[in-house]
């Protein structure tokens, strides 16, 4: 289980509930800034991007899609970076970069024609659709993220108290959607 309160990269959680991360890269494209990327990574206008589209899999069962937009400056490192055996984040933490604070939006989705095939899912099958948007310790973005999880791979649950609100995330193995 993995809280909310805490930044904790996709490799560091799975390890941590037992999993083995991996991940295959779909494509790595140097380009223009969509509207939407250079509003939320505060770029100006005419501004390139590093964007990364990458599969997810724990212990070898693909559960994720993640479509991540980063700045020229750190997309640029991306390269250098192991990113089918890698957790980005922990590389990128070594080399100077610090994803310090993030935004999340959660809401559920439909499987479009690409994610089903990649998933290995019937299109129209329910994900869970988290959009990032990543600072460093000083709130300049980094990246923006938009990654869609099976449905019946990621559970996010919610515990209340008087003294605080904490929301965490799990996989539970075998789950039925």
């Amino acid at each position: 289980m993995q809280g909310f309160a805490e930044l904790v990269s996709f490799s560091a959680w799975a390890r941590s509930v037992g999993e083995v991360p991996t991940g295959r890269v779909v494509a790595l494209v140097h380009r223009p800034a969509t509207d939407l990327e250079a509003a939320q990574l505060d770029l100006g206008e005419d501004a390139r991007v590093y964007h990364l589209t990458r599969l997810r899999l724990l212990s070898g069962r693909p559960v994720m899609i993640e479509r991540t937009a980063y700045v020229e400056r750190v997309g640029a490192l991306l390269p250098g970076i192991d990113m089918e055996g890698e957790s980005i984040t922990d590389r990128l933490a070594e080399l100077g970069i610090v994803l310090a604070d993030a935004d999340h939006r959660i809401d559920a989705v439909a499987a479009g024609s690409e994610d089903a095939e990649l998933l290995g899912v019937r299109r129209g099958a329910p994900l869970l659709r988290t959009r990032r948007r990543t600072t460093d310790p000083a709130g300049n973005p980094i990246e923006w993220s938009v990654d869609s999880y099976l449905g019946d791979a990621m559970t996010f649950t919610v515990h209340n108290s008087v003294a605080s609100t904490a929301l965490a995330a799990r996989f539970e193995a075998g789950a039925v959607t």
